[in-house]
């Protein structure tokens, strides 16, 4: 069974651990980059095939906001090769926030490391209000820029990209419309079957459920099912076995699998695949 995989570790690493008891061909292992590229929101995934298939090209400023490492090729992957292998496709959908910039989607992850990270006071102000209003303001663009430019550590990397991305930004959350009409576009261009994961519902101290993680679930799960497409929920597995053991640091990481629970993962994964044939 030969796999090629969209989405963050939760679905890169449970795959690497089946390929090496050669349950599946991992293609994304050496075979396209290595290590993988995380993508969160779907169009972000749709973003990468079509930079990788070579249709568009990203401009050098926007690559550090959107990938990690500002992404490790030159100006393309050669993705049609493990495409044109693959038997299928399988992509997580972790997020219904899209963040995106004169029309590229950038990486919450990214945009937080590059100017939310060491920026203090100024930094904080600025990303509360890009969820808050439709453009952050001048002033606090100006004040994240200052910081920014008075740390040695990040001064020598400050450029265009940095005074686009401060003051350009769009947050929007994703319907499950918007993601139906995504994996739609995505199904489109990968041209294999496609499996669905959301990202991990998981229960807080006191028991409840973290609600901005339900929400995005239940968005991604109507989304796939509104279109036919089959669906690997987390709800099933995790709480069969339990967010103590699913969960890295017996299940107070809310964002990562722990190591010895990726095979049962990747098992999980590679059932759902068949069961997709």
């Amino acid at each position: 069974m030969r796999v090629l995989a969209l989405g963050s570790c939760r679905i890169h690493q449970p795959l690497d651990s089946v390929q090496l008891r050669s349950e599946v061909k991992y293609l994304n292992r050496r075979s396209w980059w290595w290590p993988p590229i995380y993508v969160h929101d779907v169009h972000e995934a749709i973003q990468l095939v079509r930079l990788g298939r070579g249709e568009i090209r990203m401009p050098n400023e926007i690559r550090p906001f959107a990938y990690e490492s500002g992404l490790r090729w030159r100006d393309r992957v050669p993705l049609p090769l493990p495409l044109r292998r693959a038997e299928y496709v399988v992509v997580e959908i972790c997020t219904d926030k899209h963040y995106e910039v004169a029309g590229w989607t950038l990486n919450v992850n990214e945009i937080h490391r590059h100017l939310r990270q060491g920026t203090g006071a100024a930094g904080e102000a600025w990303w509360l209000a890009i969820e808050r209003s439709p453009r952050p303001s001048e002033a606090l663009a100006q004040g994240v820029e200052a910081a920014l430019r008075a740390d040695w550590r990040t001064r020598w990397r400050f450029g265009e990209g940095h005074r686009l991305v401060l003051r350009e930004l769009t947050f929007r959350y994703l319907s499950a419309s918007d993601i139906a009409e995504g994996l739609v576009r995505l199904q489109a261009l990968v041209a294999r079957p496609l499996l669905v994961v959301p990202h991990v519902t998981v229960r807080l101290a006191d028991g409840s459920l973290l609600a901005e993680r339900l929400q995005h679930v239940e968005k991604t799960v109507e989304a796939a099912r509104s279109l036919g497409l089959p669906v690997l929920d987390p709800r099933t597995f995790v709480g069969r076995d339990g967010q103590s053991r699913a969960l890295d640091k017996g299940g107070a990481d809310f964002n990562h699998y722990a190591p010895d629970y990726l095979p049962v993962v990747g098992r999980e994964i590679v059932d759902a695949l068949c069961d997709c044939s």
